[in-house]
């Protein structure tokens, strides 16, 4: 007898965009119903995020509205419609191994846990599945730095390494991977902060990389580690030219600073704060819409403030 296959659940997805200060309530009054909730950003320059929660079953509008009334009222704007849409079920395992195949970017390799073969040789395999946290790899943000990295690891290894924003760790895991150095990973997100651990300790690397929560590098541990040899920051425009002094100043005389997240427009404004506290551009890499920047600490005494 032949048994015959059960279908995959379906799943309900609401959708709401709205600033991001009001978010944390909406995705308190949602967290309940939901299996997983996201917050994907839609316009830096409205400061317009769009918050996505997964529900097993149709969430109550008897929940929802007033939640997001609620939301949008402590934000001071207009109440949205959120969007409510049906997801049929789908093998999610299998739709896992096919929108996330195994990535490369230079010698950095990059699977799902679904992916069983063995790394190429010569590589640095992480063992990565896509999370809340930001961070996989396939965005161009990230695989620039990722490549940036790459050519730097051919002319030489960091001895201290601090990845800001880190997100789901993927940078400073690399770091660790290929150099075997300490690597300090900071991030403003609770959630991100607890892929990045889970990252770590299932790469088999918690000797080398440890993550705690972090706004700039304002923080005591990531003060009592400098000066670094090199410095992640794969965050935004903004804060990266907030943080150009003080990253400048926990760079070692020599280190490189590798940054992105920003669009190739905002370039020009990001190179012209770090230039400002003595920097130097190194290499300029641009995919797609987004630009990755390499600076150089000239080789001369500097102090972490």
């Amino acid at each position: 007898m032949t048994s015959t296959p059960t279908a995959p659940p379906a799943f309900w997805q609401v959708e709401v965009t709205l600033p991001r200060s009001a978010l944390p309530p909406l995705e308190a009054a949602l967290e309940p119903l939901s299996v997983a909730i996201s917050w994907i950003e839609v316009d830096e320059g409205q400061d317009l995020w769009t918050l996505q929660a997964l529900c097993v079953d149709r969430p109550d509008d008897a929940v929802v509205l007033p939640a997001l009334a609620l939301a949008a009222a402590a934000a001071g704007v207009p109440e949205p419609e959120p969007v409510v849409i049906r997801i049929e079920g789908r093998d999610w395992l299998a739709q896992s191994a096919i929108a996330f195949p195994p990535l490369r970017a230079g010698r950095v390799y990059i699977h799902g846990s679904h992916h069983t073969e063995p790394p190429p040789v010569g590589s640095w395999p992480l063992r990565l599945d896509a999370a809340t946290a930001f961070g996989s790899g396939d965005h161009e943000s990230t695989r620039g730095c990722l490549l940036a990295f790459d050519a730097l690891a051919r002319q030489g290894r960091a001895r201290n390494v601090l990845d800001v924003g880190c997100g789901s760790g993927i940078l400073g895991l690399a770091a660790a991977r290929a150099w075997a150095c300490p690597v300090l990973g900071l991030d403003i997100d609770p959630e991100s902060v607890r892929v990045a651990r889970f990252n770590v300790h299932r790469n088999g690397l918690g000797a080398f990389v440890r993550v705690v929560p972090g706004v700039g590098v304002s923080g005591r541990l990531a003060q009592e580690r400098a000066p670094y040899d090199l410095i992640f920051a794969n965050i935004l425009a903004r804060p990266l030219c907030a943080l150009a002094h003080p990253l400048s100043k926990c760079l070692a005389p020599g280190g490189r600073v590798i940054l992105a997240g920003l669009l190739t427009r905002q370039a020009a404004q990001v190179l012209s704060a770090y230039r400002r506290q003595g920097l130097v551009l190194e290499r300029r890499l641009v995919l797609g819409a987004w630009t990755t920047l390499v600076l150089r600490h000239p080789p001369r005494r500097g102090t972490c403030r």
